[in-house]
């Protein structure tokens, strides 16, 4: 969950000029890429690949090997939710400069969640000059309000260090682009380990393939007998 939600506010707030821009990610699974081309963004994590139109305000991720698509544009369109089971109090308290990441220099900060220790961020506030992320704040801001709803509605015992990084997004304005995320273990979370500003973009790069089938989770979700009211009641709890 949290890595989805690092890669999809990542790709919001990639340069937004006239090249495509190319960033590469690192994390303890593997290697990811991310493109962006004016306001679209493709994520490839392996398997398959999440195709972002930040002005269309649509999600979906594509899924080869089961010839799927899933339509996850309600993540991005939802206001937010509030009420979200018991709120998770975020803290950064900043600990000098950081290691030079991807050409860009950073500052260190350790962040906790509800008092507890959950790691360290290597931030970028001048790779944050390069983005466009006025007109994508509040996306970034709604897609991690509402995977941190789900994460307490369906699990109020959850890891509040996890549910803190889905709000580093709202902390991206002050703090600068999260270029590196370590745990409270000193173990690598997320790297940032390239931007191409000049990338050429892979063919089709934003298509979603014909032929497969498109499943629309917000719709599915809501067909399911009494689920709304449950999250709800789970949410007041």
């Amino acid at each position: 969950m949290f890595k989805v939600v690092f890669l999809s506010a990542l790709a919001l707030i990639a340069t937004s000029g006239q090249a495509a821009t190319l960033i590469e990610v690192k994390s303890p699974e593997g290697q990811s890429q991310v493109w962006r081309d004016g306001p679209m963004s493709r994520m490839d994590t392996g398997d398959g690949y999440m195709v972002v139109d930040s002005v269309a305000q649509t999600l979906f991720i594509v899924m080869p090997k089961e010839r799927r698509v899933m339509d996850m544009s309600d993540l991005l369109r939802s206001p937010g939710a509030s009420g979200a089971g018991h709120a998770v109090k975020v803290d950064f308290k900043k600990q000098g400069g950081g290691p030079r990441i991807a050409g860009y220099p950073t500052t260190r900060y350790s962040f906790s969640a509800n008092g507890t220790a959950c790691g360290n961020v290597a931030a970028s506030p001048q790779a944050l000059k390069d983005a466009g992320l006025q007109e994508t704040l509040e996306m970034m801001q709604r897609m991690a309000a509402r995977a941190d709803a789900l994460m307490s509605a369906f699990n109020n015992k959850a890891d509040p260090c996890q549910r803190a990084g889905t709000q580093l997004s709202q902390h991206a304005a002050t703090l600068g682009v999260p270029m590196r995320i370590t745990d409270a273990g000193g173990r690598l979370v997320t790297e940032i380990v390239r931007i191409d500003k000049n990338a050429s973009l892979p063919p089709n790069a934003f298509a979603i393939p014909a032929g497969y089938q498109v499943v629309n989770t917000g719709r599915m979700l809501k067909q399911l007998p009494n689920l709304q009211n449950m999250i709800e009641q789970m949410q007041k709890r």
